[in-house]
């Protein structure tokens, strides 16, 4: 009998019995752990490399030296400039209100 302690519901209808590793499936109250898993693991691991890219590349966006993915080829610093020209109108708009409001 497996202990209801050591079980990880991951679906609806699927759970890990952690103290033996094994992948089954939960129906109806009733437990049925099967010694091969029930779960193809090439789709898990194919939806795990979709995952991990897209963590790289929003890590790779945090640097504003580089580019967006869907952007155009030959963009690079395009962060960096939208970021110093954001700075430079801001700025120009905030020194205009402290004159006007000096006048």
């Amino acid at each position: 009998m497996v202990d209801e302690t050591s079980l990880i519901k991951i679906d609806d209808n699927i759970i890990l019995d952690v103290s033996t590793g094994i992948i089954g499936s939960r129906k109806n109250n009733d437990l049925k752990t099967n010694s091969t898993p029930s779960i193809v693991f090439d789709e898990i691991n194919t939806e795990l490399d979709k995952l991990e890219e897209a963590i790289d590349n929003l890590e790779k966006s945090l640097d504003p030296r580089t580019i967006s993915n869907l952007s155009y080829p030959d963009r690079d610093g395009i962060y960096k400039m939208e970021g110093l020209l954001t700075n430079m109108v801001l700025g120009v708009i905030i020194a205009l209100l402290i004159i006007i409001l000096l006048l």
